[in-house]
């Protein structure tokens, strides 16, 4: 969190526009107003009347103007008649002001660039729609989508300008994104529709602690599989197979099994450059204990079941549909 400094305290400090501009730093300050200096050969001198100022955020004071407004009204070569500051849009900003901080004439109050307006706010906090309000710092590890619902990786780190997002495991992805593009943390009203409503009381009925830990969840009892060789039937301890080997029916290994789903397994292949293969718990022909073996050879498993995510129940289904004739019973 910024410090709320005092008046005296800001000389030096630089000043940024609404629209992130860079007005220059301070040089003086008299009761009514900011006197800034922007470049060193060009010099420009902007007078801003002190109740345009939103406040300080540990590193820049911020004016509640576009720089093209402070151009436009206050730059100039020597200081302006206090009269000009007498507008009735500048009173009205002035009376707004004080209500909200009594102590502005002796100290400048904290300030985050995420809030708009004459507000100020502590400097990590973040103003989401809906009224919620998630700081900045607590959002690491945060998952983070885009506007179509895609997945970019977690939050790495957060600075004062944007958020870097990390994705992928193997071959990472770094992405650093502005923070005004963050459109908001999901509000809990989100989640409040009427299935997860009845969803929640029927948890609650069967799992009155559930909000104190996770209930307990039988092991899934396996799938019984016709055997190629035997012809007898194999049961699948599911909870071993993570990072078996699997192999197509061409006798290629595809790679290892990473993640078991209700409906399907999850194979991944390589190191560098991976592959993700979400193969149906049906297409499972055998299990010797080092390996699972797929009834479809190589070939039609990279071209049917390799993606970037994971499928939706209706297209494992519709895969599942798909099995070859051998296979699950």
């Amino acid at each position: 969190m910024s410090d709320i400094i005092s008046w005296e305290k800001a000389i030096d400090k630089k000043v940024k526009s609404s629209d992130n501009h860079d007005l220059g730093k301070i040089e003086s300050i008299t009761r009514e107003y900011i006197q800034t200096k922007e470049g060193v050969i060009g010099k420009k001198y902007y007078f801003i009347p002190k109740y345009y100022i939103q406040g300080y955020d540990g590193d820049n004071l911020w004016v509640s103007l576009t720089k093209d407004e402070v151009k436009t009204k206050f730059e100039r070569e020597t200081p302006p008649d206090l009269k000009e500051f007498e507008t009735s849009e500048y009173a009205e900003r002035k009376s707004m002001v004080i209500k909200q901080y009594s102590d502005f004439d002796n100290s400048i109050p904290s300030y985050s660039s995420s809030t708009s307006g004459t507000q100020a706010t502590s400097a990590n906090a973040k103003q989401m729609p809906g009224g919620v309000e998630m700081s900045w710092d607590k959002i690491i590890d945060k998952k983070v989508k885009s506007s179509d619902r895609q997945d970019l990786g977690k939050v790495e780190s957060v600075s004062t300008e944007y958020i870097e997002v990390k994705e992928g495991l193997v071959s990472k992805k770094h992405y650093y994104i502005p923070k005004y593009y963050i459109e908001g943390f999901p509000a809990e009203s989100e989640f409040r529709t009427e299935e997860y409503m009845n969803r929640k009381r029927k948890v609650e009925e069967n799992y009155p602690q559930f909000l104190h830990g996770i209930p307990i969840m039988a092991k899934e009892p396996g799938v019984t599989l016709q055997s190629s060789s035997s012809g007898g039937t194999v049961n699948i301890p599911w909870e071993e197979v993570i990072h078996k080997h699997v192999r197509a029916s061409d006798n290629v290994d595809i790679g290892d099994v990473e993640r078991v789903g209700n409906e399907f397994i999850v194979v991944r292949e390589g190191v560098s450059k991976v592959h993700l293969y979400y193969i149906p718990k049906s297409y499972i022909n055998n299990y010797d204990g080092s390996y699972l073996y797929i009834n479809a050879p190589s070939g039609l498993v990279s071209a049917k079941f390799e993606r970037d995510t994971e499928p939706t129940p209706e297209e494992i289904k519709m895969l599942g549909e798909e099995q070859p004739k051998k296979g699950l019973e």
